[in-house]
């Protein structure tokens, strides 16, 4: 295959990207270097004997797939834990009311995700904030606005998060579970004697990276700038919150509709809590599953057990999910599948303090 030959990547819109840009998505969405010239040394790890790359070719084609809606940001995934309160919550919407209703949760900032999906509880969200009081307001101004109750199902236990997606590997998902893991004990190491961020500086590069890296080719030079510190505090500060956990993976993060994963279930499970360490475990090592955890029940709600199984083909995904089913010997555990059908909203999670205030 040529370097520079472009594949379809979604057969439905028909978007071209080329095998460089496919490269830089199935490598870089962790393990993004910290360094002065992060693009630079992409360069040098995507470079072959039959073609060498430079810095701006990374850039360019980085810029490319942003223009193309395919990536939402460069940049940190938070754990979610660790970086504040979030929920996933829902709300029973009649259809004919479904987009207006997501129109109004959108305006909130604290929603980064919003979907509907094929059920009752047919318009789901993820609201993060500051700290549970915080978020608590959210939901209370979400249920005033919007005149429904919102189901609120915070994470009780995670077993597998790691939602990145590879172009034309049929296993997508193990083909990057282990692979360009950015080596943070090497990165804090070669850094030794490198002053500490202060409370305030750290609160700051944390806002400043939320949104995404600065779109430009020295990224964290302009961080460092912004909260009056060296360059080299700025990658000690990120490879220590990766160290921690703080953020889960630092990279390329995409817009996996974008890229024709629109076949996307939730598979909700109804376990029996003296078997949910087994069971979830065992689920969360399929290689079709990209997020599994556990949620609380609640009236109305018996699902306990969540994993998503993101997918081209509808009918490809509905099998896997049998297979687990048979495999795994989950037949006689109750379950739903929950298509979603609509993306409304798809942002980074944003923690900062604020009221709850929708825009508008």
């Amino acid at each position: 295959m040529a370097i520079h030959q472009s594949l379809p990547l979604d057969l439905k819109s028909n978007t071209l990207i080329s095998q460089l840009q496919q490269d830089i998505i199935n490598n870089f969405q962790r393990g993004l270097p910290l360094c002065e010239k992060p693009y630079q040394m992409m360069a040098e790890k995507l470079s072959t004997a039959e073609h060498s790359y430079i810095e701006v070719q990374i850039f360019e084609a980085i810029q490319g797939l942003d223009e193309l809606n395919i990536i939402s940001r460069i940049g940190p995934v938070f754990d979610h834990k660790k970086a504040g309160a979030s929920t996933l919550a829902a709300i029973a919407v009649p259809e004919e009311e479904l987009d207006k209703v997501a129109g109004i949760v959108n305006q909130f900032e604290q929603v980064n995700h919003n979907y509907g999906r094929e059920h009752d509880y047919n318009l789901w969200f993820v609201v993060t904030a500051s700290d549970p009081v915080a978020l608590n307001n959210t939901i209370t101004r979400i249920e005033a606005l919007t005149g429904y109750s919102v189901l609120v199902l915070p994470m009780e236990a995670s077993y597998h998060i790691d939602l990145a997606f590879s172009i034309n590997i049929t296993d997508q998902q193990s083909a990057l579970r282990n692979s360009n893991h950015l080596d943070t004990e090497q990165a804090i190491a070669t850094q030794t004697g490198v002053e500490k961020l202060s409370e305030t500086q750290k609160s700051q590069l944390r806002n400043g990276i939320e949104k995404g890296l600065p779109k430009v080719l020295t990224p964290y030079a302009v961080l460092a700038e912004q909260i009056n510190a060296t360059e080299q505090q700025v990658h000690q500060q990120i490879a220590l919150w990766l160290d921690e956990g703080l953020i889960r993976r630092f990279g390329l993060v995409i817009k996996h509709r974008s890229l024709g994963f629109d076949a996307n279930a939730m598979v909700v499970w109804n376990v029996p809590n003296e078997d949910m360490d087994s069971i979830a475990n065992r689920l969360a090592k399929c290689p079709e599953v990209s997020l599994c955890y556990q949620r609380p029940r609640r009236e109305g709600w018996p699902y306990n057990l969540f994993c998503m199984i993101h997918g081209r083909d509808r009918d490809v995904v509905l099998k896997q999910i049998k297979q687990i089913r048979a495999s795994l010997a989950l037949t006689h555990i109750e379950h739903d599948v929950l298509f979603s059908f609509k993306a409304y909203k798809q942002n980074g999670a944003k923690y900062g303090r604020s009221k709850g205030r929708a825009h508008g």
